[in-house]
């Protein structure tokens, strides 16, 4: 049944669920059904005695009944207290109750829910899937003509919004080139969620919506600003109860942050827009004040849909890097660009858009604009000019030799970087962004690390600029080889970007992208994999995608999985199609093709797929991988000058890890046994501080009797090496026949450090176990082998097979 307005009334309530009860039971005489068809549909005067005969009338069902009640929320409060509350409360386990509506309907329904008696289904659950709007696109004849991944994204899955703009789409036969981010002028949308959703509630509340929706994200306090009036906030609770397409997110500055549908919200945006235009321009003044010292993304973006351009100025000229941050330098140039006229031309914009034109490499062009700057800053303020000169003696030096002397002091002896960040913290994150560059174009790895630093860690005025910064830092580290400190600058960044919300997650792809790094080079491919997907996720559309994607080819090759590494393969190509990415990108992109091939088996594939790479000279991972690929391939002559290729640049810790084990290996296959243990020996010593496992694990099987060799040849990493023979000789627990004299898995671990010169102490403090509990595993070990010490026993071992 479906309510209406006049459902508030109890006996009209009471009236229509009975009906709908016995119209379900009527066609079907089964046992218990004659009590459910007696019963006499009006209230009695005592309501009590009419809820109990129906109680008792279902207590009397043998088949389960399920009555549905769409839109509750027109029952009003007094749903709780009538018939449905008392069937939700107390209803025999017969009658299944569905109840559909717009928010949380007021019937008390915790106790049910702790209690497993309650399942709910929400938006998420009732969103359309990718695959559901293509196949909806399909079913009107759309799906060859439209993105249906792009519609999905602006909807959000919301299936009225879907039908919508595939109908006006349909209608205006206007479908090439895919969906954008806007909807037509006046689309049915719109009138939707003013006749449906909007006018069910009561004008106040639409009042408020109305205002409230000037923004996607707000917290309280603006809620009361937009509102005019203290009870904004309440009415964001309000909101929220009844489901009007916002969500609760996290804590941001001392306050929960509340999300809009971003489709609800602009479409009651254009609704205001028509009724009352000033007001709604008023209303983005307000947000585009409330946000400028705070969040300029927003500041500006509000200015604009005001026609206040002068806010959006005055916010650019204070915190125009932070904007540079977000949301990169073409985004920034263009709203500098798109300013209206006299302030596109403004002095600080122009020096803006310089900086744009210096950072993408544009040099006439960044000096032109700041000579045209120059020249109009007669009419900047005093206060105004001063950020501006204070900018370009940071960024200065960057059109002509795009770098920054970090250690040349200022007059008063303090460097470039204490200076810039202690008389303008905003300067911080200039200093990023000259950061970002040295590590994406990479150049020198400690000029990079000093500058990222810096805005790292001025926390107390940089907000998400020191989270931002801090990302990239992890970044950083990562790929310079200090596993242990990106992983704790990661895990730093990722925690603070939850305690600021406002979607800073969605600026973490270098974080992630540093996780999985860490995680592969660790062997834990499992976490890695999952850090590389969130990593891939958030950096799509930044030059972190590719990365993450080769990565996440390397993590699947080396589990083996072929639905993973399938998945890795589309995410490559996709990549790869885009045509967005530099001559650097082809030699990844080309070695991790020949790395799938070599786990699907096809090794002479790989090597043709090289083929292109010749002897090296490319990225030091690349070149690390095509060694290694080389080698297996039985090129040891191209690979050797592959390894050649990589001696004078710089090799961080686990490439020079990887890359020394190949080189061992091929002075294996010469008889070079001096040169093998030499660069067994250089490989543990860079590994071992790491942690850096997977070196090893890929090259286990050829490694398994080199490492046993190196342990007594001697080694100055006993414990690392001896865990290394203790994990190679570990085969699969399934595939042993386990017997009284069969050495367990802790023993097997025991007896490969035992190959080694270790003591019992070290082999426990190696394991975190006692040195009493060693002993007991070594008597075990000599009482199953029959041995009478040590070295009986590791001989005994070696003659069974079983090291």
């Amino acid at each position: 049944m479906s309510l209406d307005r006049f459902d508030t009334q109890p006996t009209r309530l009471f009236q229509g669920v009975v009906g709908a009860i016995q119209a379900a039971a009527g066609p079907f005489p089964l046992p218990g059904t004659e009590a459910v068809m007696a019963l006499d549909q009006s209230l009695a005067h005592d309501r009590a005695a009419s809820y109990d005969l129906l109680l008792g009338a279902l207590e009397h069902l043998t088949e389960p009944i399920v009555l549905v009640i769409d839109d509750v929320q027109l029952a009003g409060p007094e749903l709780a207290s009538g018939i449905v509350g008392v069937l939700a409360a107390s209803a025999p386990p017969a009658l299944r109750l569905v109840l559909s509506g717009r928010g949380h309907p007021s019937i008390q329904l915790e106790r049910l829910r702790y209690g497993e008696g309650l399942g709910e289904i929400g938006a998420a659950e009732l969103a359309f899937t990718r695959d559901e709007v293509s196949r909806f696109a399909d079913s009107l004849g759309q799906g060859a003509k439209i993105d249906a991944g792009s519609l999905w994204t602006l909807t959000g899955g919301w299936p009225v919004a879907v039908h919508a703009s595939l109908s006006a789409l349909t209608e205006a036969r206007n479908v090439a080139g895919g969906i954008t981010k806007t909807l037509p002028a006046q689309p049915p949308l719109g009138d939707y969620i003013a006749e449906e959703v909007l006018g069910q509630f009561d004008p106040s509340l639409v009042d408020f919506v109305l205002r409230a929706t000037s923004c996607d994200w707000l917290g309280r306090r603006l809620a009361i600003e937009l509102h005019g009036r203290p009870d904004g906030g309440i009415l964001l609770e309000t909101c929220l109860r009844h489901g009007l397409f916002i969500e609760e997110h996290a804590y941001r500055g001392g306050e929960s942050m509340y999300r809009w549908h971003s489709l609800f919200a602009a479409q009651c945006r254009r609704i205001l827009e028509r009724r009352d235009p000033l007001l709604a321009d008023r209303l983005h003044r307000v947000a585009a004040r409330y946000y400028q010292d705070t969040d300029v993304s927003e500041c500006v973006a509000r200015a604009l849909q005001a026609h206040a351009p002068r806010l959006a100025v005055l916010s650019l000229g204070e915190h125009w890097l932070e904007f540079l941050l977000r949301n990169g330098a073409p985004a920034l140039e263009q709203v500098c660009r798109d300013l209206p006229h006299p302030w596109n031309d403004d002095p600080e914009m122009l020096m803006i858009g310089s900086v744009c034109r210096a950072i993408d490499g544009d040099v006439p062009a960044a000096s032109e604009l700041t000579r045209r700057a120059l020249a109009r800053t007669s009419v900047l303020d005093d206060a105004r000019r001063r950020k501006l000169d204070r900018c370009r003696a940071l960024f200065e030096p960057l059109p002509t030799s795009r770098r920054i002397d970090l250690r040349n002091p200022d007059a008063d002896g303090r460097s470039k970087v204490d200076a810039a960040t202690e008389d303008y913290p905003a300067t911080s994150s200039g200093l990023f962004q000259l950061a970002q560059a040295e590590f994406r174009l990479h150049r020198v790895g400690d000029q990079a690390a000093v500058l990222l630093q810096s805005p790292a860690g001025a926390s107390k005025h940089l907000g998400k600029m020191e989270v931002c910064a801090e990302a990239e830092l992890a970044l950083a580290f990562a790929a310079g080889g200090d596993l242990a400190a990106a992983e704790d600058h990661a895990t730093r960044a990722l925690e603070r970007a939850d305690g600021l919300g406002g979607g800073s997650q969605d600026q973490m792809a270098a974080a992630w992208l540093a996780r999985g790094i860490v995680f592969y080079w660790r062997d834990e491919l499992k976490g890695a994999r999952a850090h590389l997907a969130k990593a891939q996720r958030l950096g799509s559309t930044s030059s972190l995608g590719p990365v993450s994607a080769v990565y996440r080819v390397l993590v699947d090759c080396a589990t083996g999985d072929q639905a993973h590494l399938a998945e890795s393969s589309a995410a490559l190509e996709s990549f790869h199609d885009q045509g967005r990415y530099g001559v650097s990108w082809e030699a990844f992109y080309t070695i991790a093709r020949a790395k799938i091939a070599e786990a699907e088996g096809d090794l002479a594939c790989a090597l043709t797929m090289v083929r292109s790479l010749g002897t090296g000279g490319h990225a030091p991972l690349v070149d690390t991988l095509l060694a290694e690929l080389l080698r297996r391939g039985g090129e040891t002559g191209a690979a050797e000058l592959c390894t050649k290729a990589l001696i004078d640049r710089d090799r961080n810790r686990y490439l020079d890890t990887s890359m020394s084990l190949t080189e061992a290996l091929l002075a294996h296959g010469n008889g070079d046994d001096a040169r093998v243990h030499e660069r067994i020996e250089h490989a543990v010593h860079r590994a071992e501080p790491q942690t850096i496992l997977r070196s090893f694990t890929e090259r286990r099987e050829e490694l398994a009797e080199l490492l046993i060799q190196h342990a007594v040849w001697g080694t100055t990493h006993e414990s690392f090496v001896a865990a290394r023979m203790a994990r190679h000789t570990q085969g699969n627990p399934h595939l042993r026949t386990r017997s009284y004299w069969t050495l367990t898995d802790r023993e097997r671990e025991v007896l490969a450090y035992m190959r080694s010169v270790m003591t019992a102490a070290e082999i426990a403090e190696a394991l975190f176990i006692s040195v009493n509990t060693v002993k007991t595993h070594e008597r075990s070990i000599y009482r199953k082998l029959g041995a009478a010490g040590r070295r009986d026993a590791l001989k005994t071992a070696a003659e069974r097979g079983i090291v």
